[in-house]
C-alpha cells in the first residue's frame, strides 16, 4: 500500500465562509456571482493536486452580516466538470428538503459526466430559515431529521446498486438492437420513504459517488461511521480533534469497517503572510471589522448568556460551558467550549485568538507554519487532510505556490495524482472500477 499522504479538500463558497472575508481588499466581491470565478478556483485547486472541490448548500437564508451567494451545488459541479480532469466534485443535498430518487439521479449523472469525481455531502439541515421555503412552520426535530437521514442514504445506495456493473437495459438506438434485462425493482418501503426504483442510470466510473458527511452531533457521527467514506469535521484545538478522529474511526471500526475507510477532513481558514510585519496586519484586518463589544457579545451569543457573565479578565465558569452543551450540540458551539476548556484562557484572551467564535480555526501564518501545524495534526491523528475554506483565486494560488511545496517536499503530500476518480483519490488501496471496464460501460460507450 502506498504511503498515507495528507487529503486536501477545497471549501469554495463565495468569498468564504469566515464572516469578514468578504469585506478585504482581497475578496471576491461580485466575481462570484459568474461560473468563471468558480472555474478558475477549480484549475488553481487541481493545479495543487487537491483531492475534491467542495460546495455546501443552504435552502434558506441565514440571519446577521453574512454575505454569502449559493448556488445550486450541482449546476456549478456539473459545469466544473467541463473544464478540469482529476478533482473530485462534491456538494451538499438536504435528506429533509429532497427525495432519495431525485439525489441518486443527480449524484449519478454529475459522476458519469464527470468520469467518476462525484460526491455527496449528507446533511439534515438545522437553519429554522430553510422550513417555510418548503412549506413547513419549523424544521422537523433533530432526532427525526437523523432517522430520515439513516434511511435516505440507504435508499440513495440501493438505487446506485441497482445496475449490476455489466447489466444494462439496451433499447433499440444501440447498435445490434439486442436487449438485455433490466434490472429489478428495489421496492424499498421503509419508515419515511417508499420507492420503486431502479435507477435510470447503470453504474458509474467508480461504482457510486463518494459519500461525505459533516454533522459533529453523536447521531452525525454514526451516520458517518456507518455510511461516509468523508467527514467535514469542525475543531478548534488539537485535542478536540484528536477525541472526535478516535471516536469517528473507533465507531467505522464497530460497523465492521476498516478505518482507512473513512477521511477526517477539520476546517480551517487559511491567511498566508509573506513576512511577520504582514502576518500581524491580516490579523488586524480580520479583526478590526467589529469593535471589541461587538466581539464580546458574539462569544456571549454563541454560549448562551450575556455579556456581563462573561467578565473579560476572568476565565468562562465550567457552569455555563456544560449550560451551552446541554442547550445545543452544534460542532459550533462544542468548538467554542473546547477552547474555553483548553488551558483555561480568559474571555480577553479569547477573543484574542482569532476574529470570531465560528467553529472553523483560523491559520493566519508564514507558510512555514502552516505547514507544520498541519503536520503536527496529521501525524498526531487529528485529521486524515483538511478542508481549506475561505481563500479566493488569488489567495488560492498563494497556498498551491508555498505551502504545497513545503509539504511534498517533507513526503507528506503527493506529487502527481495517482487515479482517476475521487474515491481513488481518498484511497490508496482502490482499484478504479474503470480498469475493470465493465461490459456496461462498453455498451455505453459504444452506442449510437
Amino acid at each position: 500500500m502506498a504511503q498515507k499522504k495528507i487529503k486536501l479538500n477545497f471549501h469554495a463558497n463565495s468569498a468564504g465562509t469566515h464572516d469578514q472575508a468578504w469585506r478585504q481588499p482581497w475578496a471576491a466581491r461580485d466575481g462570484e456571482f459568474g461560473i468563471g470565478y468558480y472555474q478558475e478556483l477549480a484549475r488553481i485547486a487541481e493545479r495543487g493536486l487537491f483531492d475534491g472541490f467542495f460546495l455546501a448548500d443552504t435552502v434558506g437564508l441565514y440571519g446577521g452580516r453574512r454575505r454569502q451567494p449559493v448556488f445550486d451545488p450541482l449546476v456549478i459541479l456539473t459545469a466544473l466538470s467541463t473544464v478540469t480532469e482529476r478533482i473530485g466534485l462534491v456538494g451538499s443535498a438536504s435528506t429533509t428538503f429532497s427525495e432519495p430518487y431525485n439525489v441518486a439521479r443527480q449524484y449519478s449523472t454529475l459522476d458519469h459526466v464527470s468520469r467518476g469525481r462525484a460526491g455527496w455531502n449528507v446533511v439534515t439541515t438545522y437553519n429554522e430559515n430553510a422550513a417555510a421555503n418548503f412549506g413547513l412552520a419549523a424544521l422537523p426535530e433533530k432526532s427525526t431529521r437523523y432517522a430520515r437521514a439513516e434511511e435516505f442514504v440507504d435508499v440513495v445506495r440501493k438505487l446506485w446498486q441497482s445496475w449490476d456493473y455489466d447489466s444494462l437495459h439496451q433499447p433499440s438506438g444501440f447498435k445490434d438492437g439486442r436487449a438485455l434485462t433490466a434490472p429489478a425493482p428495489i421496492d424499498h418501503a421503509g419508515a419515511y420513504y417508499k420507492v420503486g426504483g431502479p435507477l435510470q442510470l447503470p453504474r458509474t466510473p467508480q461504482g457510486s459517488p463518494v459519500i461525505f458527511q459533516a454533522g459533529g452531533s453523536p447521531e452525525g457521527r454514526a451516520l458517518a461511521a456507518r455510511t461516509a467514506e468523508g467527514v467535514f469535521a469542525m475543531s478548534q484545538t488539537l485535542g478536540e480533534a484528536q477525541e472526535f478522529y478516535e471516536d469517528i474511526k473507533a465507531r467505522t471500526r464497530g460497523f465492521g469497517r476498516r478505518e482507512e475507510e473513512i477521511v477526517i477532513l477539520p476546517g480551517i481558514y487559511v491567511y498566508i503572510g509573506s513576512t511577520e510585519k504582514e502576518v500581524a496586519e491580516i490579523r488586524e484586518s480580520l479583526f478590526s471589522a467589529l469593535t471589541p463589544e461587538q466581539h464580546h457579545q458574539e462569544l456571549a451569543s454563541s454560549l448562551f448568556v450575556t455579556v456581563a457573565e462573561l467578565p473579560l479578565d476572568k476565565p468562562i465558569p465550567d457552569e455555563i460551558l456544560r449550560h451551552a452543551l446541554a442547550v445545543s450540540k452544534r460542532s459550533t458551539v462544542k468548538s467554542v467550549v473546547a477552547t474555553a476548556r483548553e488551558g483555561r484562557p480568559t474571555v480577553a484572551e479569547i477573543l484574542a485568538q482569532r476574529p470570531l467564535p465560528q467553529g472553523h480555526r483560523v491559520l493566519v501564518d508564514l507558510p512555514e507554519r502552516i505547514a507544520d501545524n498541519m503536520e503536527e495534526w496529521f501525524t498526531g491523528r487529528a485529521a486524515d487532510g483538511f478542508n481549506i475554506g475561505n481563500l479566493t483565486p488569488p489567495k488560492l494560488a498563494e497556498f498551491v505556490d508555498t505551502v504545497v511545496p513545503i509539504l511534498q517536499k517533507r513526503g507528506l503530500y503527493r506529487t502527481e495524482y495517482q487515479g482517476e476518480t475521487l474515491r481513488s483519490h481518498y484511497r490508496e488501496d482502490f482499484e478504479p472500477i474503470r480498469q475493470q471496464k465493465s461490459r456496461a460501460e462498453n455498451l455505453l460507450e459504444g452506442a449510437v
